[in-house]
Order: C-alpha cells, then sequence, then structure tokens
C-alpha cells in the first residue's frame, strides 16, 4: 500500500518531470545545417536592408566567419539562435534596435514589439492625465501606440491639460513606438507644417519630410511652457518626442541621458520560423543636422530619473 507521503513524493516527482518535459520541448532543435542557412539568411538581409550598407558587410561577414570557424556550434535550438546571433548584431553594429525574432511567439513577422506590461496595454499606454498643485499639468506615458484610437486618447489628454499653466510629460518609463504618434502629439505644441525631421534611405537618399499636422483645440498648448521627463531607459519614439521638441526650443529636458535609438525599423523574414527587426531609415533633425543615434538625448537639466519630477516642479515653482 502506498503511504501518503508516498504518494505525495511521487505526485512532486511527476510534477519536476512534467515542468522538465515543457521546457525541453519549448526549445526548438536547429540542426548545423539550418543554423548555417539562418545565417546566411539573417546575413543576406543585411545586405539587402540595413541602413548602413558597409556596417551591414562588417557585421554579415563576421557572422559568417565565426560560423565557419566553428565559434557558434554551440547554439542548437531556435531560441538560443535568437537570443546569440542578435546580441552578436548588436555588439558589431552597435544598434540597439537591430534584433532577431520568432515568428510564432510575436505572432507573426512585425516591427511592433509583443507587449504583456498591462501599463503599455491599458488605455494605448497613457496612464495618467491630471493637475498637479500650482496647476501644473501632468501626463504619463509609456508607449507611443500606432493606433487611431491612441492619437484620440492622446489628443483628449492634451486638450484637458490645455488649461495648466505649465506642463509636465512624463517618458521616464516609456518604450518606443510608432513615429506618426510622435508626431501627431509633437503637432498639438508647434505651428502647423513646421519641419520635424527628413528621412533618408541606405543610399542617403531622402525619402520623406515629416512636419507638424494642424490639430483643432490646440492653441493654448502652442506656447505652454513644457517640461519632458527622460531615463536612459527611453528609446526610439520616446527620445524622437523629447528631441524634436527640445531642438525646436519648445521643451525643456530633464532627467537622464536617453538610451540612443534613433533608427526606423522595419521586420524581414528570413525563414518559416525566425524573423529580424532591422533598421532600414535615419531620421535627421533640421536643427543640428543628426540625430541621437548612439548617444541619446542630452537633458537640458541633467539629474536622476527618480529627481526628474521634483526638479520640474521646482523649476516651476522658482519661474513663478
Amino acid at each position: 500500500m502506498i503511504t501518503l507521503l508516498k504518494r505525495r513524493r511521487l505526485a512532486l516527482v511527476l510534477l519536476i518531470a512534467f515542468v522538465f518535459s515543457c521546457f525541453v520541448q519549448a526549445n526548438t532543435p536547429l540542426s548545423p545545417a539550418e543554423r548555417a542557412a539562418s545565417i546566411e539568411g539573417v546575413s543576406r538581409i543585411l545586405n539587402e536592408q540595413y541602413v548602413f550598407p558597409d556596417t551591414a558587410l562588417k557585421v554579415s561577414a563576421l557572422l559568417q566567419q565565426q560560423e565557419q570557424k566553428g565559434a557558434l556550434a554551440d547554439i542548437t535550438n531556435q531560441e538560443q539562435f535568437v537570443e546569440k546571433i542578435g546580441a552578436l548584431l548588436r555588439q558589431h553594429s552597435g544598434d540597439g534596435h537591430l534584433s532577431l525574432a520568432l515568428i510564432t511567439e510575436q505572432g507573426g513577422v512585425s516591427h511592433r514589439l509583443k507587449e504583456t506590461d498591462p501599463l503599455k496595454t491599458n488605455n494605448f499606454a497613457f496612464e495618467q492625465a491630471r493637475i498637479l498643485p500650482g496647476n501644473v499639468g501632468y501626463l504619463k506615458l509609456h508607449k507611443f501606440w500606432q493606433a487611431d484610437e491612441a492619437h484620440k486618447i492622446g489628443h483628449a489628454a492634451l486638450v484637458f491639460l490645455s488649461h495648466s499653466d505649465h506642463l509636465v510629460i512624463d517618458l521616464r518609463d516609456s518604450g518606443g513606438g510608432s513615429p506618426e504618434l510622435v508626431q501627431y502629439l509633437i503637432s498639438h505644441f508647434v505651428p502647423e507644417d513646421t519641419l520635424l525631421w527628413d528621412l533618408f534611405d541606405r543610399n542617403g537618399k531622402s525619402t520623406e519630410q515629416v512636419r507638424s499636422q494642424a490639430v483643432p483645440d490646440s492653441e493654448l498648448l502652442k506656447t505652454k511652457p513644457l517640461y519632458i521627463l527622460q531615463s536612459k531607459e527611453l528609446v526610439s519614439a520616446g527620445e524622437f518626442f523629447s528631441y524634436t521638441l527640445q531642438q525646436l526650443g519648445r521643451a525643456v529636458v530633464i532627467g537622464e541621458t536617453s538610451a540612443g535609438l534613433a533608427h526606423y525599423t522595419g521586420a524581414a523574414r528570413v525563414n518559416d520560423w525566425l524573423f529580424v527587426r532591422i533598421p532600414m531609415f535615419r531620421p535627421v533633425n533640421p536643427v543640428t543636422g543628426t540625430n541621437f543615434e548612439g548617444v541619446g538625448v542630452q537633458p537640458n537639466i541633467r539629474v536622476s530619473a527618480e529627481m526628474a519630477l521634483y526638479t520640474a516642479l521646482r523649476v516651476v515653482n522658482k519661474g513663478r
């Protein structure tokens, strides 16, 4: 007869075995031939689409060399491939936007990251729009979503805050996202048809001029004293927002230097299980003639991210 203790031990052993089997099944095996073919596919896409052709040649050559020398032989499943080859791409290119992803995990081939954090999914990442003491407007945003609904929510929040005396936009916990939403939100603060940035392709050809749009009910915001809070984790679209308004003289940026990811990123399928998120276009600011790639957005007032809101409120009160 099996005692209660033995039953519990048996159940525990079976549970551990089940968890281990799930873990093993989650890692899809990758043969040496499949690994080599995948590296070849990644290299081809780099040389066809990456924003800097010379960098693409260098990075793809390094990958091919390491594969031929056997330095990548320890990669035996798809998950390892994504992690290790992706890290090598970023290391050799210096481009934090360049990455690999599994098609099944991401639900398809897309440059948009699959978000699971509720703060980046609830209400299209607009967390707070409120009035702080002293009639200071405060907007907290966690991501720039590419959706019409995000445009509507952002507009409603800014109109709600437009009767404040000063406005603070908190991007300290914000990720990247949609340049279109950045363009639209910036349009609330600058005159219509202001040149925000130019886009150049990998051959150095100008492909688009991004300009501010006509936005209703934004007159009060055009001259509103504006402060943007950022941290070292701020990337991509959030950096576009702070950098563009800073260089146009419309905002004071407070906090830490941001991550420095400026390129427009697309996605390209490598094979039936793998795709590349790959920078394809280079934005250029009309004021600086460059962008923040690799250097980040430098704050006007440098303080720790934790002190950024406190500092902004001190600046506002000192101005009074």
